[in-house]
């Protein structure tokens, strides 16, 4: 049997998310969106929740269904008794397949290995897509076709010897590629006297958040707005704590989430982007960020973490992998920088971004498909 053709006829595709439809838009959602662009009927399957039945319904996006389907059975097995809690999944596995009807393609983005056999659901091809780094000793590669993953290290983790595989980036959503488009076009006059503005965009509940040295960061820059856009998701008391103690600062706005035209309208006078990981808390150990793509396409200068995909970015303001001290150092260059008004090369940096689409990703990913199954 042929391989299905992403850039040919319409496909059915069961697409499996970690992440629900509703909320922070990550590389899932996008990869959906771009489907459903080109015509392809992409079910787009939620994380298991609740008690309720298998149902369909649409979303807000043409060509794009979403699916909703209850807690999954004997999940407490999943690590004690890995076999009956696989057996169990492979019994979901067909009910999906018979609510949802024949699929041409079965993409799992599910580093949570929900269903560690992609067999049951009878798709005549399948990929395993991991964009975070799986469970330490999950090796399994679910029978998948085809196993993409954001970095070699990642990769090299579950695929088996001479399976098919390959490394592809993260990708730039269409909505920062249009911020991309448009700043480059028109790049933004900053007021030399106006305080510089700092900004995150993400949960603030992401475990590898280096919340101490935040804190830190913060308290050293009084004279600096730091503005913090995202949600608070999956906190813990310790986060709550923390999220409450900047929000009770003068110099920090607490913006919440943003999506689309209203999120691009917060970015417009910041001056200075932050990613603030501590790799030790990293899962996956700072190899690579989709954040650092959307923070270069929004221009302004950016302090990171160590990040190895993006280390090489021009004027980038990065840590070492090994002295995440500097942050506080970098930071304070990036600020010195922008008072000084000086050009660190933002405009080579969104065109780096723009060289990143999802539709030029969903391009390579179809000829690795093709070629992994002729």
């Amino acid at each position: 049997m042929p391989a299905p053709d992403l850039l040919g006829a319409p496909l059915r595709i069961l697409m499996l998310s970690p992440q629900p439809w509703t909320g922070l838009q990550v590389s899932k959602h996008h990869y959906a969106r771009e489907l459903a662009a080109l015509g392809h009927d992409v079910i787009f399957a939620n994380p298991p929740s609740g008690d309720g039945p298998i149902r369909l319904t649409p979303s807000d996006t043409p060509n794009i269904t979403l699916l909703d389907h209850p807690r999954m059975p004997l999940a407490r097995a999943k690590y004690r008794a890995k076999w009956l809690f696989i057996a169990a999944a492979r019994v979901r596995a067909r009910a999906i397949k018979k609510a949802v009807g024949p699929i041409d393609l079965l993409w799992d983005f599910d580093n949570a290995r929900q269903f560690a056999d992609h067999r049951p659901f009878r798709a005549p091809a399948s990929m395993l897509h991991v964009v975070d780094r799986l469970d330490p000793g999950d090796a399994m590669h679910r029978h998948a076709d085809l196993i993409l993953g954001v970095d070699a290290s990642i990769v090299g983790d579950i695929a088996p010897e001479g399976r098919p595989s390959h490394v592809v980036g993260h990708g730039l959503s269409p909505l920062f590629a249009e911020a991309a488009r448009l700043r480059l076009a028109a790049p933004r006059v900053r007021a030399g006297d106006a305080p510089v503005v700092v900004g995150f965009i993400g949960n603030l509940a992401q475990p590898a958040m280096d919340r101490e040295r935040v804190a830190a960061l913060v308290a050293a820059h009084p004279d600096c707005r730091f503005r913090f856009i995202g949600p608070v998701a999956g906190e813990t008391p310790e986060v709550r704590a923390w999220v409450d103690d900047l929000t009770g600062r003068p110099n920090v706005e607490m913006a919440g989430l943003l999506n689309g035209d209203a999120l691009i309208a917060a970015t417009g006078d910041v001056d200075i982007w932050l990613l603030p990981y501590d790799v030790a808390r990293d899962r996956n150990r700072g190899v690579n960020s989709h954040k650092l793509l959307e923070y270069f396409a929004l221009g302004g200068e950016v302090v990171s973490s160590a990040i190895a995909a993006q280390a090489g970015a021009p004027g980038i303001f990065m840590a070492a992998p090994d002295a995440p001290d500097e942050l506080p150092a970098q930071l304070g260059a990036a600020i010195t920088a922008v008072r000084a008004g000086r050009d660190t090369g933002w405009r080579a940096r969104a065109e780096l971004a723009l060289a990143n689409s999802y539709r030029a990703n969903l391009e390579h990913i179809a000829a690795h498909l093709k070629d992994s199954m002729t």
